[in-house]
């Protein structure tokens, strides 16, 4: 009798099923021989499940789940789905995909975990005044940025503040000092920002915290030359521009989310 033909999908879920064995036999610090000894499982059925050439039965489904003591759509996402609840099955899911990605997939993972986990933490740091509709949140402040003349920007400054208005999504924020970014930022004010790693990730005429020879500005970086060049302008009309040679030490820390 002819084997009937695996669907595309029975196909994806042999590769993941197997991704996901390997994953949990080297948590788990044991061997293939240890889950055949332990489930009656044969050593040559389950070399098929850990190679991804074979599917496994929903009773060898189990007998693997409790071998490794996790849900069966820890193992198969045939038996979706897996409660969000079960915090080792989430971490198994999540280090099976991580796994396959390229390190630079692996850098966004990670960038997008720290987001997260500041967003969690505002939230969760967040403040209900008895008066009703007015809240308190708790914002990490890292340092100060000129928005004159510039100054150092260090982690020895910083402090942590409460604010009455909710701050949006942002990966550090900072203080201005000066006028010279009038009437966008006053003196004091605090300011949120998204780190950047590339100076391509930045627009023309956007509001940016720039390090100039060991300096920090917060100010709006227009490029000329097609981006071969660039000034860092104030918006108060009595400062001037500010140029950036080639001989300078210059870089984009950060976007200023307005």
């Amino acid at each position: 009798m002819p084997r009937t033909e695996l669907t595309p999908q029975d196909k994806e879920y042999k590769k993941i099923i197997s991704a996901t064995l390997n994953e949990l036999l080297q948590l788990s610090g044991k061997k293939q021989i240890d889950i055949t000894r332990q489930t009656g499982i044969p050593a040559s059925t389950l070399t098929g499940y850990f190679k991804g050439t074979r599917l496994p039965s929903p009773v060898n489904v189990q007998k693997l789940a409790d071998f490794f003591n996790v849900l069966k759509s820890d193992v198969d996402p045939r038996f979706k789905k897996i409660s969000e609840e079960n915090n080792d099955g989430l971490k198994i899911r999540l280090l099976t995909k991580y796994e396959k990605l390229n390190i630079e997939n692996k850098k966004k993972v990670v960038d997008y975990a720290d987001k997260r986990l500041k967003e969690q933490l505002r939230t969760e740091n967040k403040i209900h005044s008895i008066v009703e509709n007015d809240n308190t949140y708790y914002v990490d402040v890292l340092g100060a940025v000129s928005a004159g003349t510039g100054e150092w920007l260090t982690d020895e400054q910083h402090e942590e503040i409460t604010v009455n208005n909710e701050p949006p999504m942002h990966d550090f924020a900072l203080r201005v000092n000066g006028d010279s970014m009038i009437p966008l930022f006053s003196d004091g004010q605090i300011i949120y920002v998204n780190k950047i790693d590339d100076l391509d990730m930045v627009r023309n005429e956007q509001i940016v915290i720039a390090e100039l020879n060991g300096d920090a500005y917060v100010k709006k970086i227009v490029f000329g030359n097609n981006r071969k060049s660039c000034k860092l302008i104030s918006l108060n009309k009595e400062y001037k521009p500010i140029d950036v040679t080639s001989d300078d030490e210059f870089k984009i820390s950060g976007v200023v989310v307005i």
